[in-house]
């Protein structure tokens, strides 16, 4: 669930969000925790002004991607403009959770290789919202997250979206997130069910204090019975591909 200082009703997403694009083929129940997040993230972030949301987990397959998803549709949904960020330049996952074909993006942009920021934003007119992918990997994203040239990106897009909603890639992993903690005006944690474990989500909030981040609430994901499934799940995470890749 996400709690937070506010008296709205914390939303106790009891799914598993991976693969479960926000839709009117959804569950009642579901469409509804999308609801209360969209309610408390609003309440959480007051103001008529443009609003930047860094999405982060603590590891990969907590369904961080598809919680930034959701809940970039549920914005739309209410009218809003918003435009979501694949921030992961190293396993990014948007453009395919959304059918969107990826050529150039976010690190061809701020590398140079893309003058015009209009040719980075692709539509999905099936949900409503904007997109700009990661773009081709290259061989140092902090560096070019941490660049004048990505805050200069998002200050721009503030001047065209209500919501900017920026998918990070782990925190424990990477210290992507945090280093833009000065252009994102509020994030919020995804955890899963009996797969996340205490110490890294106590290191991402220790992490993301000592970058002075501000952190919105925590969204609870994954709620189910099959316990069996979330320990070989974590198990998973903890020796896959992923870690491996950071360890390069």
């Amino acid at each position: 669930m996400m709690k937070n200082k506010n008296k709205s009703k914390p939303a106790a997403i009891l799914f598993d969000a991976d693969k479960m694009l926000l839709s009117d083929n959804l569950p009642f129940s579901i469409k509804e925790a999308y609801k209360t997040l969209r309610t408390n993230v609003m309440f959480s972030l007051p103001g008529n002004e443009s609003k930047c949301l860094g999405v982060v987990s603590a590891d990969r397959g907590d369904g961080k991607s598809s919680i930034s998803i959701n809940l970039a549709i549920s914005l739309a949904q209410i009218g809003k403009r918003v435009i979501i960020v694949d921030c992961d330049l190293r396993l990014p996952t948007i453009s395919s959770k959304l059918g969107i074909e990826e050529k150039t993006g976010l690190s061809n942009f701020l590398s140079g290789n893309i003058e015009d920021q209009n040719e980075l934003i692709k539509r999905s007119d099936k949900y409503g919202i904007d997109v700009i992918t990661s773009g081709d990997i290259p061989p140092d994203p902090t560096t070019l997250l941490g660049s004048e040239q990505m805050g200069n990106c998002i200050k721009l897009l503030k001047e065209y979206y209500d919501y900017i909603i920026l998918d990070f890639p782990p925190i424990t992993i990477v210290s992507d997130a945090v280093i833009l903690s000065n252009n994102v005006d509020g994030y919020l944690i995804v955890v899963r069910h009996y797969s996340s474990e205490y110490k890294k989500i106590a290191e991402t909030v220790r992490q993301m204090k000592f970058a002075s981040a501000k952190i919105l609430g925590v969204v609870y994901n994954g709620k189910s019975n099959h316990r069996k499934y979330y320990k070989r799940s974590s198990k998973y995470y903890k020796t896959g591909y992923y870690k491996e890749y950071y360890k390069k």
